[in-house]
């Protein structure tokens, strides 16, 4: 039986560790430091290609009042404070485009699969080959070891450590409504964009404001709470977008991301953020993540992971997601009126036609899990 010590009990830690638990017969340890599941709701959007695995994992029985299956996606331009287009996604079926709170979905792995007998609540410090070290000396060695415990990972190699911060950072909160829209709302402006949609069926709602702010000195800390939240930014959105002020509380987190791709090194590997942080303008964090414990249980099930594997399956897929992650956030800032027609004319043109629709999204959405199985 194999040992697995996976360490960061956060997306892609506990969906490799489902995977594991469900379809083979493995040792599995989760390592955690932070408690997992906060009082606040935080929004997450799981895009086809990664619904499908988590449909792998029993999520057919997710209770249906917890998540939103979401229609398409509403553009707005916040100079006109018009929409300019709805991009329909009802073309996608078995496995559709949905949200949720992410708290919800650990508590669900922790609960479907029992996880919560492999979670150890102690902070890893250094990691070997294969091995782990805390802070009392304690080591405890793998046949495979996981690292998933995100961007700010202080278990990669120093030549590895380095992130840099995007220029942009995001406030996010949630509120209630008594409208409930099944669009995502994005509303494009001058150095931002803002993303809100619905996370259950309880009217909760989370959104995003992301803004350009060029000195990371102007944010007191990481998830800072800001207060005047509403007076700070009331003038800069529409007043169609001002349901947003109805959150009780926004934070505030400073964007990172990796300069390069890192998935580990001869004895260990490294999974989700910790592995390819990048600017979530794509909503494609969760989903990447997912599609990072597929890809590597596939590989530990077939006994072919070795030295780069996970590396060399998975880099093409994530820098081109990481490019289109980056060419969205210049088109939703566009400020320069002559663009700005363009852009929303060019909107408008793929929002008309189905095919064209499709042909935006196949590499996103397409992500054939069928023949690995």
């Amino acid at each position: 039986m194999k040992k697995i010590g996976i360490v960061g009990a956060g997306i892609s830690g506990l969906v490799l560790a489902s995977l594991l638990k469900k379809n083979g017969n493995y040792q599995i340890s989760i390592f955690e430091k932070d408690n997992l599941i906060n009082k606040n709701i935080n929004g997450i959007q799981v895009s086809p290609n990664a619904t499908k695995v988590l449909n792998k994992i029993n999520f057919n029985i997710f209770d249906k009042n917890k998540f939103y299956s979401l229609n398409g996606i509403n553009f707005y331009d916040c100079y006109s404070n018009k929409k300019i287009a709805t991009m329909n996604l009802n073309y996608l079926q078995e496995n559709s485009y949905i949200a949720l709170n992410r708290n919800d979905l650990i508590s669900f792995l922790l609960k479907e699969f029992s996880l919560n007998e492999n979670l150890i609540q102690k902070e890893v410090i250094e990691i070997g080959r294969q091995s782990i070290k805390f802070k009392d000396n304690e080591k405890l060695s793998f046949d495979i070891l996981v690292i998933a415990d995100g961007i700010f990972s202080k278990l990669r190699s120093k030549k590895n450590k380095n992130i840099l911060y995007s220029g942009y950072s995001a406030f996010r909160g949630f509120f209630n409504t008594t409208y409930q829209k099944n669009y995502v709302d994005l509303w494009m402006g001058k150095d931002f964009h803002l993303v809100n949609y619905p996370v259950d069926k309880k009217q909760n709602n989370s959104f995003t404001l992301i803004k350009k702010m060029s000195k990371i000195e102007e944010i007191s800390s990481y998830g800072f709470e800001i207060k005047n939240f509403y007076n700070d930014y009331k003038n800069m959105l529409p007043i169609g977008a001002h349901d947003i002020f109805n959150a009780s509380q926004v934070t505030v987190w400073p964007i990172y991301k990796m300069k390069n791709l890192y998935y580990g090194d001869d004895y260990n590997v490294f999974i989700g953020d910790s592995a390819h942080g990048f600017i979530p303008t794509r909503a494609q964090g969760a989903a990447q993540a997912i599609e990072d414990s597929f890809e590597l249980y596939h590989m530990i099930s077939s006994n072919k992971i070795f030295m780069n594997n996970l590396y060399q399956v998975r880099k093409k897929r994530i820098k081109k997601i990481i490019k289109k992650s980056e060419n969205n956030l210049f088109i939703f800032h566009i400020f320069f009126l002559p663009l700005k027609v363009a852009r929303n004319l060019i909107i408008k043109l793929i929002c008309t036609f189905k095919i064209l629709t499709k042909i935006v999204n196949s590499y996103i959405f397409d992500f054939d899990i069928e023949k690995k199985l």
